[in-house]
């Protein structure tokens, strides 16, 4: 007597015996039933789930890391604020180098020499750091595994060219004008590098607000070099400035990409310091053979040499703001620091200048543009 498919107790199979059953059967359809019942979600990795929800996944900005308050954690973000304070001791930090420098550019004679004599002591410091710390190491290693495009590891050449710069024409437009040109080029940089993505926070958009605090600083920084005297006002080299300053933005931005592949700010630093002390190398090159060196090493006393560490800290600075502020919110928030640094400067070192009240009014205004530039910015993320 043939037995009926749909009686109770008709033995089952299972396991292997199941599978192997054709598809559209009773006894497979049962099998898969009982297999999506048993099976339980599994996250990425291969672990499973169990009785707990799934966590979930950081939302991704455009081109840049997580957003949000677990992504923000799982990225290692600093909160804003503190990124914000770092970036004004960075511009402290930068002021105090512009002193440095300066006075050892005066001694010597040639500002290129005296900014790569800087650049090539930092450099040194970070070779040191890269035989003595494994997590410098590392982050070379990961630089080597997951390579970029050749072009995003220049970033240091922008910088180098900034000074090579400066030098030129510093002499004739004056150091008022150079200063309002280049934080202008800076500005447009930052709105630009943040549109395009090109930093590591992703593409930002933007917006009359972030508009609004870049001219802000401008006017800031113009009403702070108020009574300077101005040079010849040629419009090639203001371009040139202009451009010089883009370049600044460029070279933070890029900067960031590499320190988002290392996850390492020594890696990072190392990279950018090899490349600016190349190009600076060249151009000092270049300067000496029309007769602008020294004709023997300079000497000095031992402050006029800190312009390399100044350095470390000011480039360190930058690289753990700008993944959480962007490109244009750490410029503004590193101009901020240049002018509170100098006044603070200018206030405790012996010799230094009495703040004016234009001075005061555009450190005042530079902190509003760092503030204003944050509205946007939480705008944005929400």
């Amino acid at each position: 007597m043939t037995r009926s498919p749909d009686r109770d107790d008709e033995p089952r199979p299972t396991g292997a015996e199941a599978t192997a059953r054709p598809v559209g059967s009773p006894q497979s359809v049962d099998a898969e039933v009982a297999g999506q019942q048993v099976r339980s979600p599994v996250r990425r990795g291969g672990q499973p789930v169990g009785s707990h929800p799934a966590r979930r996944e950081p939302r991704l900005a455009a081109g840049g890391p997580p957003v949000g308050r677990l992504g923000r954690v799982a990225a290692g973000l600093l909160p804003a604020p503190a990124a914000v304070a770092i970036a004004l001791v960075g511009g402290a930090c930068s002021a105090a180098q512009g002193i440095v420098n300066g006075a050892l550019a005066q001694r010597i004679g040639t500002p290129v020499l005296a900014a790569l004599i800087s650049n090539g002591l930092a450099t040194l410091l970070l070779l040191v750091a890269a035989c003595a710390l494994p997590a410098v190491r590392a982050g070379l290693r990961r630089l080597r595994h997951d390579r970029l495009r050749p072009w995003q590891y220049l970033g240091g050449a922008f910088g180098a060219l900034f000074v090579a710069g400066s030098a030129l024409t510093v002499p004739i437009l004056g150091v008022a004008m150079v200063t309002v040109v280049q934080v202008c080029g800076t500005s447009i940089g930052g709105i630009v590098t943040d549109r395009i993505g090109l930093g590591p926070t992703g593409r930002l958009p933007v917006s009359p607000v972030r508009l609004g605090s870049a001219a802000l600083a401008v006017v800031a920084v113009a009403v702070a070099q108020l009574g300077r005297p101005v040079g010849q006002v040629a419009v090639g080299l203001v371009g040139f400035v202009l451009l010089l300053g883009l370049g600044l933005a460029v070279q933070s931005a890029l900067n960031g990409r590499v320190n988002l592949v290392a996850r390492d700010v020594g890696s990072a630093s190392l990279v950018n310091a090899l490349v600016g002390t190349t190009v600076l190398s060249l151009a000092t090159g270049v300067f000496g053979a029309f007769g602008a060196l020294p004709a023997h090493p300079p000497g000095g006393t031992w402050w006029l040499y800190l312009g390399g560490v100044l350095a470390l800290v000011v480039t360190g600075a930058n690289l753990l703001a700008i993944r959480t502020l962007g490109v244009l919110r750490t410029g503004l928030a590193v101009v901020a620091g240049q002018l509170v640094g100098g006044l603070l400067l200018d206030r405790f070192v012996p010799g230094g200048a009495h703040p004016t009240p234009t001075v005061l009014v555009g450190a005042a205004l530079t902190v509003a543009a760092v503030l204003l530039s944050g509205v946007a910015s939480g705008r944005t993320r929400r």
